[in-house]
């Protein structure tokens, strides 16, 4: 037994190590102590950037020091220390950041510290922070936090940015499940390469080669999640107009619904409302309270009759002024329907491209029918190059989903949903009614684009799953008389917005109790049928 090392048993261990944090704790404490008296006495000097220094080093996740140590050297600054000693201390606190990222590369303080460094001092030595940059990503190329950095770093010296670009290109070519890496080469993506004359956020040509390389990487691991991720962005980048769907005028009120949320100088100053061809004044007002929404309320003093003559002109982001006449309904009120159109405006060569990659899509689900990724993406492909025409596929490949992937089914119920309404809207559009009922079979479980149906008198929401979370949308049906929520999921009316009801049916709702719906007749003045 003679010149063995001794095994400590698990028990010893343990003690010996609950000592050693105790004594960790103890002058922890005892630092933590003299810092706080010395800055209550004013005594902020190097003394004190010497002891907060020493405890950032152990634990570098302490703002307050980061704080006192910024304050430290602001006085310093302001009491016109000589250049060449203000270099050294703002040099001698990089090397602390340093060090307490080689602890954690992933302190958040840290960095803002030597960011506030570096943009405080006169010398900043960019070159330097974007080898650090490189040197960083080459320990930990999915860092986020460098990739933040060096997005600031860049921003703040000369770098080209398609030298940056190409540096993405370099890091996704050694490793394609980098997110931060896709997420960086996005950003560059739209300033790089702009499309000046169609009014795309990306060049045709450029657009077309970031979907191959994309898709190169999710075929290289169909279950890496970051190239799905920016395959969806780019999808998304597409050129979409700020358009008039719908407006009611009635004597009471009227009501103005856009594609996109809008502002109140934006809506004022580009459109007009004529009643007889004299121009309507009035108050706009947002119906949800927000700076920017999709409806906007008019508060206004003209009569309306039974002789009126409505129209609004828009002003539109081409230049032009498009007209929509208002239809008379009854009881006053006019109607002007706008253009209903949710497809994305790609190019011929993108949609060239995505066919392309829809076939593959279908080759490798082929082999792999059950990876939700590559289902998911070629359901994204077939809504986006003819959402009309692969409507019946769309929805039975989200039920799929639902099955292979039912941790996010209610991910996939809300895109039916939403698919499935933008579906019906264009046929809605085509009757001359104020009425919405869900006309397809599946149950819906938000209630998506509900601007476009402001101006419904009878809505009839029932057999469906809404919950009471979708309760403070339906103030978007300014115009409703008769709402029915019949055979949902409610389970309270706590957040029901205020409208000019006639008829509300809460029936089937079976975790809504008597007195809460009794406490709703009695603040809301509208028959209550439950």
């Amino acid at each position: 037994m003679h010149g063995r090392v001794k095994v400590r048993t698990t028990e010893e261990e343990r003690v010996r190590k609950e000592k050693e944090r105790q004594e960790k704790l103890k002058v922890y404490k005892h630092a933590m102590q003299k810092i706080f008296h010395m800055r209550q006495e004013g005594e902020l000097d190097k003394d004190l950037l010497e002891l907060t220094g020493k405890v950032l080093s152990s634990n570098p996740d302490i703002s307050t020091l980061w704080n006192i140590r910024r304050e430290i050297l602001s006085i310093f600054k302001k009491n016109n220390e000589s250049e060449e000693e203000l270099s050294q201390l703002y040099d001698a606190e990089l090397h602390l950041t340093e060090y307490c990222l080689k602890i954690n590369p992933k302190s958040y303080c840290a960095w803002h510290q030597r960011e506030w460094v570096l943009t405080t001092r006169t010398d900043p030595d960019w070159a330097k922070e974007l080898s650090l940059c490189n040197t960083y990503l080459k320990l930990d190329e999915r860092n986020f936090h460098t990739w933040d950095y060096r997005r600031f770093v860049v921003s703040q010296c000369t770098t080209p940015l398609k030298d940056e670009f190409d540096f993405t290109t370099d890091k996704l070519m050694d490793n394609f499940s980098n997110y931060s890496a896709w997420h960086y080469r996005s950003k560059m993506l739209v300033q790089l390469y702009p499309d000046l004359e169609g009014g795309r956020p990306i060049e045709d040509s450029h657009h077309k080669h970031e979907l191959k390389m994309v898709q190169s990487a999710a075929f290289t691991d169909p279950d890496d999640t970051s190239a799905w991720f920016y395959q969806r962005w780019l999808l998304g980048a597409v050129r979409t107009n700020i358009n008039i769907v719908v407006y009611a005028l009635s004597p009471l009120k009227t009501t103005i619904a856009f594609s996109k949320p809008v502002s109140q100088h934006y809506i004022a100053s580009k459109t007009r409302l004529f009643c007889n061809n004299e121009l309507v004044n009035g108050e706009w007002q947002s119906c949800t309270g927000r700076q920017y929404d999709v409806l906007w309320i008019l508060k206004h003093n003209t009569e309306i009759n039974e002789s009126s003559d409505v129209k609004l002109e828009y002003d539109t982001e081409d230049g032009g002024i498009e007209t929509i006449p208002g239809i008379k309904q009854n009881s006053n009120t006019y109607i002007g329907r706008g253009e209903v159109n949710f497809e994305r405006k790609y190019s011929k060569p993108v949609i060239e491209e995505l066919i392309n990659q829809l076939d593959a899509c279908r080759q490798l689900l082929a082999m792999e029918p059950d990876n939700k990724w590559t289902l998911l993406t070629t359901t994204v492909f077939l809504h986006c190059i003819d959402a009309k025409l692969y409507h019946n596929e769309v929805i039975e490949n989200l039920h799929t989903l639902k099955t292979i992937d039912y941790l996010r089914a209610g991910y996939y119920d809300d895109l039916i949903t939403k698919w499935s309404i933008e579906d019906q809207l264009v046929l809605d559009y085509k009757n001359n009614t104020q009425d919405l009922k869900i006309m397809f079979n599946d149950k819906i479980t938000s209630l998506p684009h509900l601007q476009y149906y402001s101006y419904c008198e009878n809505v009839d929401l029932s057999n469906q799953n809404l919950t009471s979370n979708v309760l403070p949308s339906l103030l978007m049906l300014q115009h409703c008389k008769k709402l029915s929520l019949e055979n949902n999921n409610l389970t309270t009316l706590r957040k029901f917005p205020k409208l000019n009801l006639e008829v509300l049916n809460l029936k089937g709702n079976k975790e809504l109790t008597e007195e809460e719906v009794e406490l709703f007749k009695k603040e809301n003045n509208c028959m209550v049928i439950f």
